[in-house]
């Protein structure tokens, strides 16, 4: 069977980073990609560094809010391993906690151009290219706000993952019967470096409200990421909703929550 090559945007810390080295741990070329080559290049080191050399791994810089840069990356991968088999929007930012008045122009100006416009070019560069390519699978990113529930805290995020959904469902039906292949992703709750980063910002009684919900529906990347690669190696279908976080999984976290406690900040440090 030929090697299959994968673009993963936003892959280099987090759950991006989770699902390339699981990627390349099942013999997929990868092409990691980042706003910055520093970044980029302590990612790609990371990489080796952890043995994942069952496949090649190369790195590419890139803005997903800018469509010259998307179409970019994939002439970068096309150039290097001849075809792109899955294209993962992972590429995001959220700001978790504030109000609509608490939150700054400028976070609101990169969630949406993040989220958003990311999401459309990279689906329009993979569309694009798959289509002319006769094959290939696109998944974009769910998050909090997508099932179009209002979340305290979450107002900014939360719009713009709910117009991610919109526009993949209208991309599932819109693309019905043709040889690109589109399903999404809910990752669930990670603890990402950005996650702790802004949980350290806040006030002691502040991080202790935004903890406890984490540790009892949160999960590590490298817990999450093996489990939702399988499945998109696995996938076959179009409009596949690749779910982590389950409703059976939260109920039954809650029901054993008085018996076992789950601490997923264990392994880090918080203090400032």
């Amino acid at each position: 069977m030929a090697t299959k090559t994968a673009v993963v945007t936003g892959s280099t810390k987090g759950i991006g980073k989770g699902y390339a080295r699981e990627l390349l741990k099942r013999g997929v070329n990868v092409v990691v990609s980042g706003r910055g080559q520093e970044a980029l290049d302590k990612a790609s080191k990371d990489l080796e560094d952890e043995g994942v050399e069952a496949a090649r791994a190369i790195g590419q810089t890139c803005d997903v809010a800018d469509v010259t840069q998307v179409q970019a990356l994939w002439d970068y991968a096309v150039n290097a391993f001849g075809s792109v088999d899955y294209w993962i929007n992972n590429a995001g930012f959220a700001r978790s906690g504030p109000t609509l008045l608490q939150l700054t122009p400028d976070e609101i100006t990169v969630m949406v151009r993040c989220n958003v416009i990311g999401t459309i070019n990279g689906s329009q560069v993979a569309v694009k290219g798959m289509t002319a390519q006769g094959y290939g699978r696109l998944y974009n990113t769910y998050g909090a706000g997508s099932d179009g529930r209002a979340i305290p805290g979450m107002i900014g995020y939360g719009t713009t993952k709910s117009a991610v959904r919109y526009f993949t469902d209208s991309l599932i039906k819109e693309l019905k019967g043709k040889p690109v292949k589109v399903g999404s992703i809910s990752p669930g709750m990670n603890v990402t470096e950005n996650m702790l980063i802004q949980i350290q910002k806040r006030p002691p009684k502040i991080r202790e409200k935004m903890i406890k919900p984490l540790n009892l529906l949160g999960d590590h990347v490298g817990t999450t990421t093996p489990w939702i690669v399988d499945r998109i190696l696995a996938d076959q279908q179009s409009g596949t909703a690749i779910k982590w976080l389950t409703t059976g999984k939260i109920l039954g976290r809650l029901l054993s929550a008085p018996f076992k406690k789950r601490d997923v900040f264990s392994r880090y440090s918080l203090d400032d």
